[in-house]
């Protein structure tokens, strides 16, 4: 469900794009002390988002040093040094790894169910570790993955129904451990954050999921017909609101860190409609695409 959370890296100041860079290699280390080497290998940009906007609700002052690593063992570059809020990320994204693999094991079949019980035994470290320091947040997010699997189930024809859900999930591992203003703020964000990334990963999958049968609100509200060109500007609103309400959101942090807060409004601003855009001109192309086999057959 992850990989919409990207920023726009021509856009980035040289400062900005080593900032974030030094981001992601610290996640990387911190996910190495916490939930095993092995998870390292699930590192993703969506949790260096994670990380900026924990980092920018706690305040958190950065200290940047030299580290090599098995990817870069011979000349050191500049990493964040570990702190709570990459501690925090790294188990954070080991549960959402471990989820998703279960439900790999459970929905898939042949070679990728055989792909995902082999990744459940070697991140075997990452799951315990995982449920082990955070316990109530692990029953939390399977019993809200259930509440999803149940909408899923179902085949509720709404896009806000499991949208909401997961957007629930995302505010409560946004925000724990807040208090005050800080928390409100980061449920806010993470909820529009989680409906967002399930909106435009259903918008996404739509046609692999109309022609498997699988379950996605699409295709059941649009009764599997081609997107139009009015579908396609009104599911694009859709998720610019949601980005609007974060940006709101962010606006009411007051970082001093100059270089996190443009990366953030970099990503919201740019990144993430990006790849808005690049979905939609995939949907776009397809219709076109198909249209023109009809008017060749016809």
């Amino acid at each position: 469900m992850f990989g919409y959370v990207v920023v726009d890296k021509p856009s980035l100041r040289i400062r900005e794009f080593d900032y974030y860079r030094a981001t992601y290699c610290g996640l990387c280390h911190a996910m190495g002390e916490c939930t095993g080497c092995l998870s390292r290998l699930t590192l993703s940009y969506d949790m260096a988002f994670f990380v900026l906007i924990r980092e920018m609700l706690e305040g958190t002052e950065v200290e940047i040093v030299k580290k090599r690593c098995v990817r870069h063992p011979i000349k050191a570059i500049n990493t964040i040094q570990i702190n709570d809020p990459l501690r925090y990320s790294a188990y954070v994204g080991g549960i959402l790894t471990a989820q998703k693999i279960e439900d790999n094991i459970n929905d898939e079949k042949g070679p990728k169910r055989t792909v995902a019980q082999i990744c459940k035994f070697l991140l075997g470290k990452m799951e315990r570790e995982a449920e082990f320091t955070y316990p109530d947040l692990w029953d939390f997010v399977v019993d809200k993955l259930e509440e999803l699997a149940d909408v899923e189930e179902k085949r509720i024809a709404s896009i806000d129904i499991p949208a909401d859900i997961f957007g629930d999930l995302m505010a409560c591992l946004l925000s724990l451990g807040l208090e005050g203003d800080k928390k409100l703020i980061a449920n806010k964000i993470g909820k529009r954050i989680g409906r967002w990334i399930y909106i435009v990963d259903a918008f996404d999958d739509y046609e692999r999921d109309r022609e498997s049968g699988s379950y996605n609100p699409f295709v059941l509200l649009y009764s599997g017909q081609d997107f139009t060109d009015d579908n396609l500007i009104s599911i694009s609103k859709m998720l610019e609101a949601e980005l609007s309400m974060v940006y709101s959101a962010i606006e009411l942090i007051d970082d001093e860190d100059k270089n996190r807060s443009e990366i953030i409004k970099n990503i919201l601003c740019l990144g993430m409609p990006a790849r808005v855009d690049k979905v939609c001109n995939k949907q776009n192309k397809k219709e076109k695409t198909k249209k023109s086999k009809q008017e060749i057959d016809e």
